[in-house]
């Protein structure tokens, strides 16, 4: 994988030559070309028709001019600044001109070539070069293989779509260049205006977490929107996300949803960590919106660019059509928001002009003969409602209504209105010109009850998650790092990457996490032993570093209570392992104090992207069956801990289901942030789990009756 050009050791500013990227004074087109048909002339002619009013430079040394523009051979021969380079010449060519560029003291280069990581090795070895020499020159780079970019703000179109939208308060940036001409061409049927659009293409260089920190400040911008199929940062992303939608509100669709990580994994956290949950966990603790379809990203973003905030969550809605509202309120159950109470007040103004077949109460049914006058009474009456804090109004066409007046005196409400209106329009021809008069005036228009009604609640989610106080960073663990680092440094001496189960504990107990009694025995009057010293009941497990999931093969006898059952459990489980598994290596068996509780896993998966990540759910055997399972980038809040907790389905069995006493919640607790620290502590720890962990009742403690380690090879 070709990282960043720029890290964390190299001191480019926050967002260094972003600015060049939206507001270059002169612009270099590199490889503009003569013919119509060539990506250099369309990104010379797309910047002169958007407007831009800076200093423009076609750069080709086999024209003169080129529409109406003189010419240069190279950058370097241009007379005067030039502070931002698009580049389309073929993707070979393109490490001359970035020294041409650096030379010349270009600031940003937007590389709309192709041909670089996205073909194989050699284009990636290409991708590399050209990374190596922006590093030199310190030049930023967008791309390779992008579509470019559009600052309205700057009255420019450095892209090859001649699809220049208005300007208006969203930022796009999309990995993919086709979903860019997608939202392009919806941006332009909803009337939606765009301050920023990027395609980031390979990322090279700029990526999300660089946009963000940028866009965070950027006046002209209202609400983030982007497209995402990947990253490599994903700790940076998380910081300039959290930074940012303290702020404005950053709406994502993560494609890939179904793809899980490639990396073989021996624990079940790694079989229940696939990429995309890590890419879920990563993006609800940024602050960030995740939407899981390309409709639902339009809707937030129509929602959030056009309207303003709601300050609660009561939701009144008006419609014609009682069906419609029947299926807007179930829209509301589901969305996890309210219909709003009214006063008695608002009952009375709404009787006085409304026919008495009319429905009074939320959802408000003006009736199917109503024109514009009843439905502007009806919303201006709930909107001064105290406890309405958004309104739906809902048209279904009929015989009796004209739909375009009813949009005009809806539209008027636009910007005047104490809180934000939503509407729904439902139909196909019938309604299209009502809905294109609400988009035009800046109201949202949705196709069905159940899109609006999930946008303003995503609305609504917003705002709460904005509102919130800070979290908390948690307290760091304290362990014996140094007896931990002579156990790795021993294991790897051997040869090893999986440590036995003893091993695992013993990193468990120099972080002073809970580790029953136990040791370990050759046969089975050793075992009998261990079991008189350590006392009755016991579990026994088989010892082998070669065993992952000792259940599985037999390796597990629980509850055992006399000298007779530990010498029968003993014979059993020798002849069950080794004729289930009879390559592994086998040491003897563990016997350990048996502990009683709820079972939990708690767990840690180092992925490549966001570094550890935290898995917590119901235990036992059956964990990857019911995968009832939280997970949670590290590091850890005091915050994301608990809603880790609390997410599961089982939660309740935790706080003392059907009259039993809760389970200690904070004892557990001290054992997730327990690995989350051991997880910072030691990088070479790919993946740690406790399976089960036994959590007693509250004030009783919890105990680590398994644990699981891997390590990475020494290469």
């Amino acid at each position: 994988m070709i990282k960043p050009i720029y890290d964390d050791t190299v001191d480019v500013g926050p967002v260094g030559g972003l600015r060049e990227l939206f507001e270059a004074s002169s612009i270099a087109v590199v490889g503009a070309s003569r013919s119509e048909g060539k990506i250099g002339h369309v990104v010379l002619r797309n910047i002169i028709d958007s407007g831009y009013r800076g200093a423009l430079y076609p750069v080709n040394p086999k024209a003169d001019s080129i529409l109406g523009l003189r010419t240069f051979p190279d950058v370097s021969s241009i007379p005067g600044e030039v502070e931002m380079a698009v580049i389309t010449v073929p993707n070979h060519a393109v490490p001359q001109v970035m020294e041409d560029a650096g030379e010349k003291g270009v600031k940003v280069a937007v590389v709309i070539t192709a041909g670089f990581k996205e073909t194989g090795r050699k284009g990636a070895e290409l991708e590399q070069q050209v990374g190596e020499i922006a590093r030199k020159h310190g030049i930023r780079v967008l791309g390779p293989n992008c579509l470019g970019v559009i600052s309205t703000s700057n009255a420019m179109n450095a892209t090859f779509t001649n699809d220049y939208p208005k300007e208006g308060s969203v930022a796009i940036t999309s990995q993919s260049g086709a979903i860019c001409s997608v939202v392009l061409d919806w941006a332009r049927a909803t009337r939606i205006g765009f301050s920023k659009f990027v395609s980031v293409g390979n990322k090279l260089d700029i990526d999300e977490a660089d946009l963000m920190t940028y866009l965070k400040d950027d006046e002209g911008t209202k609400v983030i929107g982007m497209y995402i199929e990947g990253m490599a940062r994903g700790q940076e992303f998380m910081r300039a996300a959290r930074a940012v939608t303290r702020e404005k509100p950053v709406i994502a669709l993560k494609a890939g949803r179904t793809a899980f990580g490639a990396k073989a994994t021996s624990s079940h956290t790694g079989a229940l960590s696939g990429s995309d949950q890590v890419y879920e966990a990563a993006l609800a603790q940024s602050g960030v919106m995740r939407v899981d379809t390309i409709d639902e990203l339009f809707d937030l973003l129509q929602a959030f660019g056009t309207l303003s905030l709601p300050q609660g969550d009561g939701l009144a809605i008006v419609t014609n059509a009682g069906g419609l509202g029947v299926l807007a309120a179930d829209a509301v159950s589901d969305h996890g928001i309210s219909l709003a109470s009214f006063t008695k007040e608002t009952v009375e103004r709404l009787a006085s002009a409304l026919p008495e077949e009319a429905g009074l109460y939320n959802p408000v049914d003006v009736i199917g003969d109503a024109d514009s006058a009843r439905f502007e009474h009806a919303i201006n009456t709930v909107m001064e409602d105290p406890h309405v804090h958004m309104v739906l109004a809902m048209l279904a066409p009929t015989d009796m209504l004209d739909v375009t007046s009813v949009a005009r005196t809806i539209a008027s409400f636009s910007g005047t209105a104490r809180v934000p209106v939503a509407t729904a329009f439902v139909g196909g021809e019938d309604v299209a010109e009502g809905s294109r008069i609400l988009m035009e005036a800046g109201v949202p228009s949705y196709q069905s009850p159940d899109r609006a009604v999930r946008a303003l609640a995503a609305m609504v989610d917003y705002r709460e998650m904005r509102d919130r106080k800070a979290e908390h960073d948690a307290t760091p663990v304290q362990g014996d790092q140094a007896a931990v680092r002579r156990l790795l440094d021993r294991v790897r001496a051997q040869g090893r990457t999986a440590l036995s189960e003893s091993e695992g504990k013993e990193i468990l107990m120099a972080y002073g996490m809970p580790v029953p009694p136990e040791g370990e025995a050759r046969t089975a009057d050793e075992a009998v032993k261990l079991a008189h010293v350590i006392g009755y009941p016991v579990v026994m497990k088989v010892s082998s570093p070669d065993i992952a999931h000792k259940t599985d093969v037999g390796g597990v006898a629980v509850n055992l209570r006399s000298d007779d059952e530990v010498r029968r459990s003993y014979q059993l489980m020798m002849s069950q392992v080794r004729s289930r598994m009879p390559m592994a290596r086998i040491d003897g068996v563990t016997v350990e104090k048996m502990f009683s509780g709820r079972e939990v896993i708690v767990g840690m998966v180092r992925d490549e992207t966001f570094g550890p990540v935290m898995t917590f759910g119901l235990g036992g055997i059956f964990v990857e069956i019911m995968k009832d399972v939280s997970h949670r980038v590290v590091p850890l809040t005091e915050e994301s801990v608990d809603e880790m907790i609390r997410s599961i389905k089982a939660y309740p069995i935790l706080t003392g289901a059907r009259g039993r006493r809760p389970a200690d919640i904070t004892a557990l607790k001290s054992i997730i942030f327990g690995v989350a620290q051991i997880a910072l502590d030691f990088p070479e720890i790919t993946e740690f789990e406790i399976n089960p962990v036994m959590v007693g009742d509250e004030g009783q403690g919890c105990g680590a009756v398994d644990a699981l380690v891997t390590i990475k090879r020494v290469s």
